[in-house]
């Protein structure tokens, strides 16, 4: 009973405290509010916008990884960038993306994310795409970044290696599948020649192991997976576009109201010390 009537009288007092200071108090808050907002308002505004993307940098090593770790390559390449960014460092952003510096000094901030869905047991797996997060002073350079990015990737030693080494890896095993087509056409007509049912013999091909009954349908499948891949697993390859956005982001109501509150309690304080004297 006591401690709740020691409550009631503390924020009693408090709140007298505030009405006899008010005057004081709202000074401090609407000018920390106005000066906020003044400068929110003439700093320079920046554009906040997204892009999906994926990357064949794990198919290039041929290691198998965890699911989760197919787009780990990718996401910390982009993710490096932001140590220039954050470090000012604008000439060396400028080397690695093959834009002009007058480019990259507008970008504010880069950020990539592993994505993932969420299945019906409520887990969460890793998808083959991730996403890149970008804030810029000028929308109008969004496109070059994205060019720049993928440029960024092209370029890198180690990835146009492990690249070229898939694609002539993947060539190579396209004659050899050509060839053995060949070998089973020539086969199949022989045998139809001698009425031999080749068609019955089954193999194993592919990463899903499905079972074919077909030799030279197998063979072609595959043949027609390898020239997909080789045709689409590139370094980087953007699945959705940075968004061309015009809306601007100043954050004015979240530090107009930190802003707010710190005021109210330096508010606060001037009045206090001033009843103390």
């Amino acid at each position: 009973m006591t401690e709740e009537l020691n409550i009631r009288q503390i924020f009693s007092d408090f709140i007298r405290f505030n009405l006899r200071n008010q005057k004081t108090i709202l000074l401090f808050v609407f000018t920390g509010i106005i000066s906020v907002i003044l400068f929110q308002n003439l700093k320079p505004a920046y554009y906040e916008t997204q892009a999906i993307c994926m990357s064949g940098i794990s198919e290039y090593e041929r290691i198998e990884q965890l699911e989760e770790l197919s787009q780990r390559a990718a996401v910390d390449l982009i993710n490096y960038l932001q140590i220039n960014i954050a470090n000012k460092d604008f000439s060396e952003l400028s080397t690695l993306l093959g834009l002009p510096k007058d480019i990259t000094e507008k970008v504010k901030h880069i950020e990539a994310e592993q994505l993932y869905q969420q299945d019906m047991n409520e887990k969460f797996y890793a998808l083959n795409k991730f996403e890149v997060r970008l804030t810029v002073f000028d929308n109008t350079i969004i496109d070059d970044v994205q060019e720049g990015l993928i440029n960024y990737f092209d370029q890198n030693d180690f990835i146009k290696d492990y690249h070229r080494m898939y694609i002539n890896s993947n060539n190579r095993l396209i004659e050899e599948i050509n060839k053995e087509i060949g070998i089973l056409s020539q086969m199949r007509i022989e045998g139809a020649k001698n009425n031999l049912d080749l068609s019955s013999v089954n193999i194993i091909s592919g990463k899903d192991d499905k079972t074919l009954s077909n030799q030279i349908i197998s063979l072609a499948q595959l043949k027609e997976e390898i020239n997909t891949n080789n045709l689409l697993l590139k370094p980087l390859f953007f699945v959705q576009d940075f968004a061309k956005t015009n809306k601007t982001e100043r954050d004015v109501l979240l530090w107009g109201l930190v802003g707010g509150f710190i005021s109210f309690l330096l508010g606060l304080l001037v009045s206090f010390i001033r009843e103390l004297k």
